[in-house]
């Protein structure tokens, strides 16, 4: 599995489909982002069935942009020095949307996936060579060049965590909804480029009686989202609760009661197309307030701005309030039951038969 992301940090799609992978048996060798090592090396996850393996900067990184071929030429150089350290590839799954490597041949797969769980960066939006192409929505996959190659949308998965915490919930007579001080929570990485800052930070200061609880990473802070994070924790009404993983992170949701996305769609890559993280809001029984996102758009209940008037945000976010102050049920537990219908497991099972199609 080539990943763009980490697998020490925040938990994502590939290391969801890693662990599916793994618990039935097959052998995962995670490739980290190159730039971890000096050279190619392979080393224990603390999880059986997966290895990781870490690779140097790649080699004539500077040409990617402006000679794309060399840069090429010498990504094919790597694969083989990753294949010489892992042995034979049974099948190569390519989430990068970088795209290290444009021609998955080099590798030596047997078979090979490309997964575009985000939109292709400028310059690279090629095939890759692969022989089956998924992504969460049809316009990432349509960002590719046309082929041949058999296409399918596969939609975001809900993590095992959530799954469990979604059939606890299910399980209880209603939902959690607590007198006093009402929680608003965010879930993920505080400082992607497009997170909506003037609009969040306004949504704060409006409503100094709510309590805005931050649960996630500073990955990849520019200065400026650095000194905007900075400006948060100094809010009497702002919580920065950190990474958290597992059972900390089970606690750390279970007494907020509205969940809120607050992106721009103009900065986003993928221009609101999908979203895991609402799958994930939706297993925990909570209100959400959201930027309009096309995949979720017609969850039961959801309180979602129009795509073309961002700013009914504020005047959602009221709304929400209103519902958990007056114990309304807005369909809770039908936002819990699409999140539980959209598990990794699911989708793991109809990636193997488009496998196993070709």
């Amino acid at each position: 599995m080539l990943s763009p992301q980490p697998w020490i940090g925040l938990q994502v799609s590939k290391h969801h489909y890693a662990r599916e992978a793994a618990a039935l048996g097959h052998d995962v060798i995670f490739a980290n982002p190159p730039g971890g090592a000096p050279r190619v090396t392979l080393s224990p996850s603390g999880l059986d069935n997966i290895t990781l393996i870490d690779h140097p900067a790649m080699p004539l990184r500077r040409a990617k942009f402006h000679a794309r071929w060399l840069f090429d030429r010498a990504a094919k150089g790597r694969a083989k020095a990753i294949v010489a350290a892992t042995g034979p590839i049974d099948l190569l799954w390519d989430f990068d949307n970088s795209g290290q490597f444009a021609d998955h041949r080099a590798f030596g797969a047997r078979r090979s996936i490309l997964h575009a769980m985000d939109r292709a960066d400028e310059g690279v939006r090629h095939g890759r060579r692969a022989d089956l192409i998924l992504g969460v929505a049809a316009t990432l996959i349509d960002s590719l060049p046309p082929s041949e190659t058999p296409r399918h949308v596969v939609p975001h998965g809900l993590a095992p965590l959530f799954a469990k915490l979604a059939r606890e919930r299910l399980a209880q007579r209603d939902a959690a909804v607590e007198s006093g001080e009402i929680r608003i929570g965010f879930l993920g990485n505080l400082t992607p480029p497009w997170m909506d800052r003037p609009r969040l930070m306004a949504l704060i200061e409006a409503n100094p009686r709510l309590h805005f609880r931050f649960i996630g990473p500073q990955q990849d802070a520019s200065a400026e989202q650095r000194a905007w994070v900075d400006r948060l924790r100094a809010l009497p009404n702002v919580e920065l609760a950190g990474l958290k993983t597992g059972e900390a992170l089970v606690e750390a949701m279970l007494d907020v009661q509205i969940w809120l996305l607050c992106y721009d769609r103009d900065l986003d890559p993928n221009k609101g197309v999908n979203s895991h993280k609402l799958l994930e809001y939706f297993a925990t029984g909570g209100e959400v307030v959201s930027t309009h996102i096309v995949a979720q758009a017609d969850a039961p209940g959801i309180f979602m701005a129009p795509a073309e008037a961002p700013e009914q945000l504020a005047a959602l976010l009221s709304d929400a309030v209103q519902a958990v102050r007056d114990a309304r049920d807005t369909g809770w537990r039908r936002r819990a039951e699409l999140a539980l219908a959209n598990s990794y497991t699911a989708n793991f099972r109809q990636i193997a038969a488009y496998i196993s199609a070709l």
